[in-house]
């Protein structure tokens, strides 16, 4: 086991929860590259191995922050922590930039073996990378913005699978043409759809998007979404009945 020191910091306890014990932290690592790397590694149609990983990154990011955040809340941590000095925005802050980065770090070593059984120009993988991470930013928002409302990690899936189903089918993870009219409007909006057209380039297909869209767009909705999640702090802070 690792020594590391209590944590001092909410989000200290999410990094240590995750560091601390070898053997779990081999299967959290295990795990995604146990789901992408055999698809990736098939002859699989192009676009599902994009959505494999896709599909990954989306319920690793939702499901992790919601569930946690519902435990924390029943076991009546955040309403200690919200006596704290610290501003529950800045609170709310921590616990997704660490919870998205603790998820990309999980998510990294299958991204590296689908690189080397893909290769693909270096835009694209940096591109695709990016796409994985603003991804991540945005189902935690999500799975953030759901414990506001819910303290049962059960109905986190429930309300999780019906906020996901439509972005999922927006973004193109299981279609085979190109949406248009409206629900190529709609797309737009949708950070997930970018990391699809990134992923689907790193494995061969023409797509939609332009390298640069895929850094400039996710990062604005991105930044909109954590703005908008850290509003809702005082509410997610405060006590349940």
């Amino acid at each position: 086991m690792m020594r590391l020191n209590p944590p001092d910091a909410y989000w200290k306890k999410d990094v240590i929860l995750f560091f601390s014990k070898r053997f779990a932290l081999f299967i959290k690592m295990l795990y995604p590259v146990a789901l992408i790397v055999p698809v990736a590694a098939s002859d699989i149609p192009a676009q599902y191995g994009a959505a494999v990983i896709g599909i990954v990154a989306v319920m690793a990011g939702t499901f992790g922050a919601g569930e946690s955040l519902t435990v924390d809340l029943n076991d009546g941590i955040l309403v200690r922590v919200a006596l704290t000095p610290l501003s529950p925005r800045r609170i709310v802050f921590e616990i997704l930039a660490v919870n998205a980065f603790l998820d990309f770090v999980q998510l990294l070593p299958a991204l590296l073996i689908v690189y080397v059984l893909h290769p693909a120009p270096l835009v694209w993988v940096l591109a695709s990378t990016f796409g994985v991470l603003a991804t991540l930013v945005t189902a935690n928002c999500i799975g953030v913005f759901i414990a506001n409302f819910t303290s049962s990690p059960a109905d986190v899936l429930l309300y999780a699978t019906v906020i996901l189903a439509p972005l999922i089918y927006l973004s193109g993870f299981f279609r085979n043409t190109n949406p248009t009219g409206l629900l190529a409007a709609l797309r737009g909006f949708v950070p997930f759809a970018y990391m699809n057209d990134a992923l689907e380039a790193v494995f061969g297909l023409d797509v939609q998007s332009a390298p640069y869209e895929v850094f400039v767009y996710p990062s604005i909705i991105a930044a909109v979404l954590v703005f908008g999640i850290c509003l809702t702090a005082a509410r997610l802070l405060s006590p349940r009945l």
